[in-house]
C-alpha cells in the first residue's frame, strides 16, 4: 500500500512538473514572437510605444549640500539615580 502511495505521489509530481514546463514554453514562445515583431517595427523606423503600466518613474534624488555639515556631537549619558529596595 505504501509503495502505491509513493508511486502515485511521484507520478503526480511528474505530471505537475511537465505541466509547469509546458506553460513556461508557451509563455516563452509568445514573448519571443512579441520581441521579433517589435524588432521588425524598429527596423522599419517606427518607434514602439510602451504601455503606461510598464513604465516606472524613479523618485527625484535628494538635494545635495554644497558643504559637508558637522558631525553630530556624541550624546552624553545621563546619570541614573539609584533606588534601594526597602
Amino acid at each position: 500500500m505504501l509503495a502505491i502511495a509513493i508511486t502515485a505521489l511521484f507520478t503526480l509530481a511528474g505530471i505537475v512538473g511537465v505541466a509547469v514546463v509546458a506553460d513556461s514554453l508557451v509563455e516563452a514562445r509568445a514573448a519571443w514572437a512579441r520581441l521579433m515583431h517589435e524588432g521588425e517595427v524598429m527596423r522599419a523606423g517606427l518607434a514602439v510605444q510602451v504601455a503606461a503600466r510598464e513604465m516606472s518613474l524613479r523618485p527625484a534624488p535628494a538635494p545635495r549640500r554644497a558643504m559637508a555639515g558637522r558631525a553630530p556631537a556624541p550624546r552624553r549619558l545621563q546619570p541614573l539615580q539609584a533606588c534601594a529596595a526597602a
